[in-house]
């Protein structure tokens, strides 16, 4: 006994120890209390996802809902400074590192089953991740930080395709768990539109002049783009987006007769409304239309014929948008003029309507796609900013210019291979639940990914990319699922018995023929 207690006692005194250190270094640290605290906060992340995955998995998703207000907190905790910055956005990417971690080691010591589809969905992962570091490197003037934060926001949450179906098979698990997803994110939805009504916090506004952030441009232009807990308006609209449409699917999905949802519909409509206003108060035009995008995705990848509809009329809509760039370019400035007429300048609903920052993307569309001398084989180089030779502002047009055609065929076909994969995953699975539920979060995948195409590259800010990889990992759960499960013999699949009142089936006994001996 008394080695029992022990064994108990040194490990209490050592955590104590660590305990009471940290503490010392907070409170005593000449820089920021909060970004110090942060410093810990890291590590103590990555140790607890290490330790135990599933809650490291939970406290994850909410830090990435409410990381950066962390950021802008600091400007409480004395003087702010570039190197504070790492290690509060660091949390999550160290939390999330953390799992993958807990994972690996658990399959290698034999504690969870690994197959060879976890395997390619971490290999394939690791060689994003390091993809674009290698090419964040390669960039003029980009240092540790910039490199780390390319392998993060561009590769690591890709990782989710080898996590996720570890960790939740079923589609009832799945569903409970988009259902917290949409909790969580409640409050965010909210506050953005606390922001959009009554301006800024003083806090917020002192932390946008010490221009560590790229918003400070909402100072110098006097308006209010919310973007509540999260690092940017784009942040907000696209998830707020997303979750007003997975309140739907939540709500009112494929069931059996006095089958319950997990999310009720009265409240699947409170969630939806909650955060569509989010969406409209972050003033983000463009990402609106990922709710009706994958609402009718969702409904028609349900269907092969309707899959392929839908892409035909997609894609087709895309190149006539492209093709019709330089005539809109000329005439969009029209537009704008006799749109802003409708309403009170600076007022909310002329922010609202204006088309006038499509030009960016149709210049783009006009002077890059559409130019035949954009078409090089490995493009201007990195460096080439949009502001040269070519104006830009879609990443299609960003890839062609700076590594040319063959990087930007190859990023569509690696696309359309994920999208194909994705399908051909759902297709195959056998229950009706599972293969709507999938369609559908292939449907809010391919509506961010749509989005990013034309109102730039969303799919690289933070929690957008967790939102569309949780989506795919989601689909590869099920058919990891089913792909483990052990098929029924023919002979073990149990009879339907016939339904009672129904007519009984007789076979028909040949008929003879005339004169002659049936046959």
């Amino acid at each position: 006994m008394n080695e029992n207690r022990a064994g108990v006692l040194f490990p209490a005194i050592v955590l104590g120890g660590v305990g009471l250190f940290a503490l010392a270094s907070i409170l005593l640290t000449e820089g920021n209390t909060i970004g110090e605290f942060c410093r810990y906060l890291l590590v103590a992340g990555f140790l607890l996802s290490v330790v135990s995955p599933r809650v490291g998995f939970y406290v994850w998703l909410t830090l990435c809902g409410y990381n950066d207000l962390l950021k802008r907190l600091m400007i409480m905790g004395g003087r702010v400074t570039h190197g504070d910055l790492p290690f509060v956005l660091g949390i999550t990417p160290a939390m999330f590192g953390g799992i993958v971690v807990a994972m690996a080691v658990g399959g290698l010591m034999g504690t969870r089953r690994l197959v060879f589809r976890d395997m390619v969905a971490i290999v394939a992962g690791s060689i994003l991740m390091v993809g674009t570091g290698a090419l964040a490197y390669m960039k003029e003037g980009t240092g540790l930080n910039g490199v780390m934060q390319a392998m993060a926001n561009n590769g690591l949450y890709a990782l989710l395709l080898f996590v996720l179906p570890l960790m939740f098979q079923s589609v009832q698990e799945l569903q409970k768990l988009w259902r917290l997803i949409v909790f969580i994110f409640l409050p965010v939805a909210i506050y953005g539109v606390v922001q959009q009504v009554q301006g800024f916090a003083e806090f917020e506004i002192d932390y946008l002049k010490t221009g560590l952030s790229i918003e400070i441009k909402q100072l110098v232009a006097g308006e209010v783009r919310a973007f509540s807990t999260l690092n940017s308006p784009s942040a907000l609209s696209v998830v707020c987006a997303c979750l007003a449409v997975v309140s739907l699917f939540l709500g009112f999905p494929m069931r059996e007769k006095g089958e319950r949802p997990v999310l009720h519909p009265v409240l699947a409509l409170i969630c939806f409304v909650i955060h569509f206003a989010g969406l409209i108060a972050s003033t983000s035009r463009t990402p609106i239309l990922i709710v009706p995008i994958a609402l009718f995705g969702g409904w028609c990848f349900f269907s092969r014929a309707r899959t392929r509809a839908f892409y035909v009329m997609t894609v087709g809509s895309f190149l006539a948008m492209v093709v019709a760039s330089p005539w809109l370019v000329q005439r969009i400035e029209t537009v704008n003029t006799f749109i802003g007429s409708l309403a009170s300048p600076g007022s909310f609903m002329a922010r609202m309507i204006t088309v006038g920052t499509y030009w960016d993307r149709l210049e783009g569309f006009a002077t890059v796609l559409m130019n035949p001398d954009a078409y090089t084989l490995l493009g201007w180089g990195i460096d080439e900013t949009g502001q040269g030779r070519y104006h830009y502002h879609d990443p299609l047009s960003e890839v062609l210019v700076r590594f040319g055609a063959i990087a930007l065929f190859t990023l569509i076909l690696i696309g359309i291979w994920l999208l194909q994969m994705s399908h051909r995953q759902a297709w195959n699975l056998r229950g009706l639940k599972d293969r709507q539920f999938a369609a559908r979060m292939i449907a809010l995948a391919f509506a961010i990914l749509g989005i990013s195409v034309i109102s730039g590259s969303i799919l690289t800010t933070f929690p957008n990319n967790v939102v569309f990889w949780m989506s795919l990992a989601a689909v590869a759960s099920l058919a990891r699922k089913q792909a483990l499960a052990p098929r029924p013999r023919p002979s073990e699949m149990a009879i339907t018995p016939p339904v009672e009142g129904s007519r009984k089936i007789v076979p028909m006994r040949p008929r003879s023929r005339r004169g002659g001996i049936g046959v």
